[in-house]
């Protein structure tokens, strides 16, 4: 899953299209974007919240544009994901396929 941040006076949907440009190299619209779900995340003592979209269409070949973050680009079925998924997109990919859009990770310990 491409991922990133926000970057400062910049709606999610607009991070969403640059961000899968950068890492990616596909060009989305804003048409294309649906809202999937949203996770409340804590790790190694930082929060997040992750919001997650599905994407039906793009433009342009889907390549690595960053070869320095990532050495694999492949299409799983969504009940036969690789073993080694980050442990928190996993969650988020049980999560959409039960069609729970709001999720906590991490927070076991509290």
């Amino acid at each position: 899953m491409p991922a990133g941040h926000i970057e400062k006076n910049e709606p999610a949907t607009v991070a969403l299209i640059r961000e899968s440009k950068e890492e990616i190299g596909v060009n989305l619209s804003v048409d294309s974007i649906k809202f999937s779900g949203i996770m409340h995340r804590k790790e190694l003592g930082e929060e997040r919240i992750d919001l997650f979209f599905t994407v039906k269409e793009w433009y342009g070949e889907i390549k690595i544009m960053e070869p320095q973050k990532c050495d694999d680009l492949s299409w799983f079925a969504l009940d036969n994901l690789p073993t080694n998924l980050v442990p928190y997109i996993k969650a988020a990919i049980q999560a959409f396929n039960s069609g729970t859009r709001y999720t906590e990770f991490g927070w076991e310990n509290i």
